[in-house]
């Protein structure tokens, strides 16, 4: 049967959380009431100790008598120190997510940085490639443009060479038709004797 109660009466606290719920919204209050427990939320809270309807009303006299006073009761004092916990690893752990979401951002960031690097190492590479290359072309045209020169300087010798021939020829052979005409002309031949 105790499993019953404890069923309905989480139910009726579902409802009346609902109920306060809408109310809240309908007059355009932000909080929120939840009638399960911070573990069950999982929120990890530490939760205030119930003061009951005396101790209640000391602290609100306190608070009415001299506003921010510190509590007046053990309880009130007690969860004074609670809720000043909470606040502590509450700003703890903003201060843990907003770590995480900077570092987040920064490993972004490195990952972007690496890339980028990686393209100007290729970049760089794919450009000393070029150079390379290019110098390679530069030093091919020298080599074919000293192997033309040698060709054409080459190509100049045997032409001087030939003419050379030629003229040489030229001359040998005038003195060599004279020679054969003159002996003829004078009766030196075979026929004169």
């Amino acid at each position: 049967m105790a499993s019953t109660a404890s069923a309905e009466i989480e139910h009726m606290r579902g409802v009346w959380a609902r109920q306060v719920n809408t109310a809240l919204e309908r007059h355009q209050v932000e909080q929120r009431v939840d009638h399960r427990s911070f573990e069950r939320q999982g929120k990890e809270q530490e939760p205030t100790w119930h003061m009951g309807v005396s101790a209640t009303a000391m602290e609100r006299q306190a608070a009415r008598e001299i506003p921010g006073r510190e509590p007046v009761t053990d309880l009130g004092k007690q969860n004074a120190e609670i809720r000043e916990r909470n606040r502590v690893l509450e700003t703890a752990r903003k201060a843990v997510a907003k770590a995480q979401e900077l570092f987040s951002g920064l490993e972004k960031k490195a990952r972007l940085a690496v890339g980028l690097a990686r393209k100007i190492g290729q970049r760089m590479e794919q450009e000393r490639e070029i150079e390379r290359q290019r110098k390679e072309l530069t030093r091919q045209t020298e080599i074919r443009h000293q192997q033309n020169i040698r060709a054409a300087e080459e190509a100049r010798k045997a032409a001087e060479l030939e003419r050379q021939k030629q003229l040489a020829k030229e001359i040998e052979e005038p003195t060599f038709r004279r020679s054969r005409g003159m002996g003829r002309g004078r009766g030196l031949g075979p026929d004169m004797g």
